[in-house]
């Protein structure tokens, strides 16, 4: 019985080590490790269901099926090879958790961005299309939070009709308006016109998975226009051979 007992604790002793070590580096709890790809990014799970910080900063999620868990893995892994391991490493990305029914303070969300952390979290509850979308508007949260001084607001706000003001608020109503618009006028979609990080967010995520409608689109509308020259001139300043 003690042999069996010590047996169960030596199998158990890494994985708490492991849990340990994740909530350290990013302060989440019941995760573990899934991946890791070629590219140094640490793909992690919920091995429970988890909530982390307070307020409106509260971050809760869930565990998911191992078979869906896999499919939004590869998904996953295959629009973050867009990316080259320098240019992650350049914008500080480590760590991306795939979970199911993420909520930001109790409000559901596809995608939550903590560049403190150099953290993404998706919810694998979601369709492709919308999902794809999420993770490169993850990943430009993560951009703009670290060179901030390259994305002028000020600059950006002279993108948009003179009349026109952003609701403030990206978390205020359940409609998460991911939906293409059918007519631009400036905007991808609803939730662009929340606040400019998420305008800039959806601008760039439209860039990278979707440059040829991109490129339809600027022939008839200037905002988009030149709300894309904006980000593409921004982000080659911060690394010269990205590729849009």
């Amino acid at each position: 019985m003690k042999l069996k007992s010590l047996l169960i604790l030596i199998f158990l002793i890494p994985f708490i080590a492991k849990s340990d070590q994740i909530y350290e580096l990013i302060k989440i709890p019941n995760l573990k490790l899934y991946k890791t790809n070629n590219k140094g990014i640490k793909f992690l799970i919920a091995d429970r269901n988890f909530s982390a910080g307070v307020g409106v900063n509260s971050v809760n999620c869930e565990k998911s099926e191992d078979n869906k868990i896999k499919n939004k893995f590869y998904l996953t892994k295959k629009n973050i090879d867009y990316y080259s391991k320098d240019f992650l490493k350049k914008i500080n990305l480590k760590f991306i958790i795939l979970c199911k029914n993420l909520t930001i303070s109790d409000i559901p969300a596809i995608g939550f961005a903590n560049p403190e952390m150099k953290t993404i979290i998706l919810n694998i509850n979601s369709n492709e299309e919308i999902f794809q979308r999420v993770i490169h508007h993850e990943i430009f949260h993560i951009i703009h939070k670290n060179f901030e001084s390259h994305f002028n607001e000020v600059i950006w706000s002279k993108f948009n009709n003179s009349e026109f003001k952003y609701s403030q608020c990206s978390t205020c109503k359940k409609d998460n308006g991911l939906n293409i618009l059918s007519k631009t006028n400036g905007f991808f979609t609803k939730y662009a016109k929340t606040n400019i990080s998420e305008d800039m967010a959806e601008t760039f995520s439209f860039m990278v998975i979707n440059n040829e409608y991109i490129q339809k689109k600027i022939d008839n509308d200037l905002n988009i226009k030149n709300k894309t020259i904006f980000i593409k001139e921004n982000v080659l300043n911060i690394y010269e051979n990205f590729k849009f």
